[in-house]
């Protein structure tokens, strides 16, 4: 569906898009593709266009909005786009073809119930460093990254501290 700029988000979701499942309930999504960082419903009344959206900390990219509810695991989903991504590099900088993997490998230890601690800091890290890579595939790699620690951090702190996805049964 393409929609004028100035929609809000919960008008967005509730409109066009049909709202919820039935049973579901909204927690997260990402505005603007796989490289953009989470917005949560504390942005239902955020006005989608671009300088609002990145006042909010994340940006339009392709404008495709893709929802989790409340049953997602934000670390999970957060691997999974970062595997996309770490399969997506040509390999050429260090900053893709070494960090992507290496955040792939975190993130994987995360969900498996194998982090620590101080995964969050190494996480927080590479969302700096991997702003230096030649093309922009690390840095939009990053996006859903910097929204799981800003907004999802107590998740991650859950999967360490039980030593396992709290989202798996």
């Amino acid at each position: 569906v393409e929609l004028p700029l100035g929609m809000t988000l919960g008008e967005i979701l509730e409109g066009p898009c049909g709202g919820m499942a039935p049973g579901k309930k909204f927690k997260a999504c990402i505005p603007g593709g796989a490289s953009t960082p989470y917005l949560t419903e504390e942005h239902f009344n955020l006005p989608m266009d671009f300088d609002a959206v990145a006042k909010a900390g994340s940006r339009l990219g392709t404008g495709g909005i893709v929802v989790f509810d409340t049953k997602t695991c934000m670390v999970g989903a957060t691997l999974n786009l970062i595997q996309f991504f770490a399969h997506e590099s040509c390999g050429w900088c260090t900053p893709c073809r070494e960090g992507l993997p290496f955040v792939r490998e975190v993130l994987t230890r995360l969900e498996a119930g194998n982090g620590v601690a101080e995964d969050i800091d190494i996480l927080r890290e590479h969302v700096k460093f991997l702003s230096y890579a030649f093309c922009a595939l690390a840095p939009g790699a990053m996006g859903p990254v910097e929204g799981l620690l800003r907004l999802f951090e107590d998740e991650i702190r859950e999967h360490i501290s039980k030593k396992k996805c709290p989202f798996k049964s």
